[in-house]
């Protein structure tokens, strides 16, 4: 009896070791329904299309909004123990599709005419429920392989022609222009830069510019994603009036821009598109 029962529990650990794991795991958690919010301020107030904010970068200047959209994509919610869960985002038809969403902040009123009076302040999608989220990851902008599409021919999000970047061949991943004392208007589109090809051949970028941002300490029941446009602009003279080679006021992305290193810095990017440390003053969690 003893040497059929020792061949039969050999045989039979690896079933029960499996289902032992499969016990309590995710695939028996019900998912729950999460959003992830997201609060433009400048410093402590909310970023608004009808304030004038002062106070603002080096020569500690005045700002108004004039727009501000942004795509994420690959939201992801970390529990305590480091394990990973995507949000599987609802495809509302206007906002959210696949793992990608377009976030509006501006309302068409005040400065902001642009037309556009709906908003969308947060990203909505299902994960496994659990009561130990701390952190939060999520991607800047569109990847490579849905980035140089036909803005005509695309569905809700990637129909918007505000965000569509005609001379990069491309879309803005960041669409933040504001108006200061010194520019009637000033502008950080933030995109893959040095792009050549076309729809058909595909295209190459000199720096796709894709940025991750981490951020630890955040509980998608009590937190929301602060977006700290002074902390944004901080190193940057938003009254400088352009000169040279440099044609515009703000950065579009361009390497040699002297505006762009502070700017891509706050998104974890070197100025040719590599990463770096993110250094948490533009993304807080609140």
């Amino acid at each position: 009896m003893n040497a059929v029962w020792k061949p039969l529990s050999r045989a039979l650990l690896p079933a029960l070791l499996l289902a032992a794991q499969g016990c309590g795991g995710d695939d028996d958690v019900e998912p729950k329904t999460y959003t992830v919010r997201f609060s433009p301020q400048v410093r402590q107030e909310a970023l608004s299309c009808t304030t004038s904010f002062t106070d603002i970068g080096t020569s500690r200047g005045v700002i108004e909004l004039l727009d501000f959209r942004m795509y994420v994509r690959d939201v992801t919610l970390i529990r305590a123990n480091g394990e990973r869960h995507a949000l599987k985002l609802a495809q509302d038809g206007e906002w959210q599709r696949d793992a990608i969403a377009l976030l509006d902040f501006e309302d068409g009123t005040g400065t902001c005419r642009t037309g556009s009076p709906g908003t969308h302040r947060e990203v909505t999608g299902t994960a496994p429920e659990h009561d130990d989220y701390t952190g939060l990851e999520f991607k800047v902008g569109l990847p490579p392989d849905r980035n140089h599409l036909d803005v005509e021919a695309e569905a809700a999000p990637l129909d918007v022609r505000d965000m569509w970047w005609s001379w990069q061949g491309g879309y803005k991943f960041v669409k933040l222009d504001i108006r200061t004392q010194q520019n009637a208007a000033y502008y950080f589109h933030l995109g893959a830069s040095g792009c050549q090809g076309s729809n058909a051949d595909g295209y190459t970028c000199g720096a796709a510019n894709q940025a991750t941002v981490a951020l630890d300490g955040f509980d998608p029941e009590t937190n929301q994603v602060v977006l700290d446009v002074a902390g944004l602009l901080s190193e940057l003279d938003v009254n400088r009036t352009p000169a040279g080679s440099d044609m515009m006021p703000g950065c579009m992305s361009g390497p040699t821009d002297p505006e762009c290193p502070p700017l891509l810095s706050q998104f974890g990017l070197n100025a040719d598109g590599t990463p770096k440390a993110l250094p948490k003053t533009f993304f807080k969690v609140r």
